[in-house]
């Protein structure tokens, strides 16, 4: 059973944050709750007070922006799988969203819900960080932005501040060739990853090199880590040089930064032998996508 807290319902983002910043570590912000329950049955979190986040309807939006696409942090999974994607990274995002738990739980799980959560497996965080994604936090002094591949610290801990919420989270969508992909291996279909990676791929404008390449890991380390080693391999490149088994070296040399951990799930070195096969068939998919389109 849950131990009993206080009930807090803001209704806007400025008596959120005030709530948050009074309360401090001893309230958490309520989003969907999927993680947030599990922890809190399980022992692993105990909370004094919960700040329902549900009636600030203004945080669940797909917006069109300039240079992009935003997303509001309330964004359920069920609306993000039935986006009618017109960009190659929204359809990565619907495609991860489609992966993530159980049909009914997707219309209660949100986007920054997963994000906050700060899990090393998060699907979502993985992908987003592959494609240079920035999270919007808002505090009382204002808003500023983050680098999605570097705001998740630690498991469990993100570079938010007290007085600070995750917002939205923008996706850049350039004006030149670019795609991404994201692949996983999990134990049952709506378990969470064993081990995951995502791909990125920006092309330059005569379409026929890499201008930049983002790899990024999960599972694999205390936080989603990126593959710099593999990405540097890319730039510049020619996109045809992954038809043949370029792929797989990128994918050997992406396995070097991994640092995983051998638990009841799966071994370190079963890990680090999936990443390497993971980063192969994204970058294969990616280029595929790349190369229909040209």
């Amino acid at each position: 059973m849950m131990s009993e807290f206080k009930y807090h319902r803001p209704e806007n983002i400025t008596e959120a944050i005030l709530l948050k910043r009074d309360l401090g570590d001893a309230a958490a912000y309520w989003a969907g709750g999927t993680d947030l329950v599990l922890q809190c049955k399980s022992g692993k979190r105990r909370i004094g007070h919960c700040i329902d986040l549900t009636a600030l309807q203004d945080l669940s939006f797909i917006n069109a922006a300039k240079g992009g696409y935003r997303i509001g942090t309330l964004t359920p999974l069920s609306e993000l799988e039935r986006l009618n994607a017109d960009t190659p990274h929204l359809r990565t995002i619907r495609d991860v969203a489609a992966l993530m738990c159980t049909v009914q739980t997707r219309t209660i799980a949100t986007l920054g819900g997963n994000l906050c959560n700060a899990s090393p497996s998060a699907d979502l965080f993985v992908a987003l960080a592959a494609m240079g994604a920035i999270a919007q936090v808002t505090g009382l002094g204002g808003t500023r932005e983050v680098p999605v591949d570097a705001f998740m610290l630690a498991p469990g801990k993100t570079a938010l501040t007290g007085d600070e919420m995750l917002t939205g989270v923008f996706i850049p969508a350039p004006d030149v060739p670019h795609a991404s992909a994201y692949r996983r291996i999990a134990r049952t279909v709506v378990d969470i990853a064993l081990v995951s990676a995502a791909a990125s791929l920006t092309l330059d404008r005569t379409g026929e090199k890499i201008n930049e390449a983002r790899i990024t890991l999960g599972a694999v380390a205390p936080r989603v880590i990126r593959a710099t080693g593999a990405e540097e391999m890319l730039t510049g490149r020619p996109l045809s040089d992954l038809i043949g088994t370029f792929a797989k070296e990128v994918g050997a040399t992406a396995a070097q930064s991994a640092k995983p951990i051998t638990d009841i799930r799966a071994s370190a070195e079963y890990r680090k032998n999936m990443v390497a096969v993971l980063v192969a068939r994204c970058l294969i998919s990616v280029s595929t996508e790349l190369e229909a389109g040209l």
